[in-house]
């Protein structure tokens, strides 16, 4: 049986509804589809998933011919102003049975989500479904592997079996049910297995950090040394793009 969704992930995290940190997370997006779509993104119809109540798509919208959000949270959805409606198509759907035609979008956005669908086999399926050939996602999503659970920042939660995970949040009076299911470097590898894979996740990293010490270590940082530590970063960026020659 597949696990369900979270209901009310709008209203229970704050990060989503913070203007800053969208703003942030969408400039990072707008930054790497100018550097690697490899098409003009002014008229490249755009599938934002998982785009709550449209704020980062609304940021991205003006660089892409059409924006597209989707969503399976309905009061995520009831959440975004006229300004974001104007800018953006919002859709109320499952990531799971993404309603569009196969081929329909030039850029597919899809940013810590996986984690949270009820199968992210389906979910990646589904997005090679409708992208283009040729044409590219922006994927971010969390690393198993890194020890600190990103969604309530506390450690070896997500590497607890379900009803311990369940107790943990319990305990701690951050909620009464875990949810979220993330992969290490080498399952996200094999779900992504049908694209070309671009791993961008240095170059977004030495970007945030670049007036600290992190940034300057990682410009530094040797080839061979980074292939170490990429395994164990807390969140992946990756461009990926779909072959040309998609049978």
């Amino acid at each position: 049986m597949k696990r369900p969704y979270q209901v009310g992930f709008y209203e229970i995290c704050p990060q989503v509804r913070d203007l800053n940190s969208r703003r942030e997370k969408a400039e990072k997006i707008v930054r790497s589809l100018k550097k690697y779509a490899g098409f003009t993104l002014s008229s490249a119809i755009c599938l934002d998933i998982g785009c709550s109540s449209g704020l980062i798509s609304s940021i991205i919208a003006p660089f892409v011919g059409k924006m597209i959000g989707l969503e399976y949270d309905i009061i995520a959805l009831r959440s975004a102003d006229q300004d974001i409606r104007r800018r953006v198509q919002l859709i109320l759907g499952d990531a799971m049975y993404l309603p569009f035609r196969e081929s329909s979008f030039d850029v597919v956005i899809c940013t810590q989500v996986y984690e949270h669908v009820p199968d992210d086999v389906q979910l990646f399926d589904e997005i090679y479904r409708v992208l283009k050939a040729g044409g590219i996602v922006f994927f971010s999503g969390p690393n198993w592997l890194f020890p600190i659970e990103p969604h309530y920042h506390l450690p070896f939660l997500h590497w607890l079996p379900q009803q311990w995970a369940d107790f943990y949040l319990r305990i701690t009076r951050r909620g009464t049910r875990y949810y979220e299911q993330s992969r290490h470097i080498w399952g996200l590898r094999n779900l992504a297995k049908r694209f070309v894979i671009l791993d961008i996740t240095r170059e977004v990293l030495i970007y945030r950090f670049s007036n600290c010490k992190i940034g300057k270590f990682l410009v530094c940082c040797p080839e061979k040394f980074w292939e170490i530590l990429k395994p164990l970063v807390p969140n992946f960026n990756w461009i990926l793009r779909k072959p040309l020659n998609n049978n």
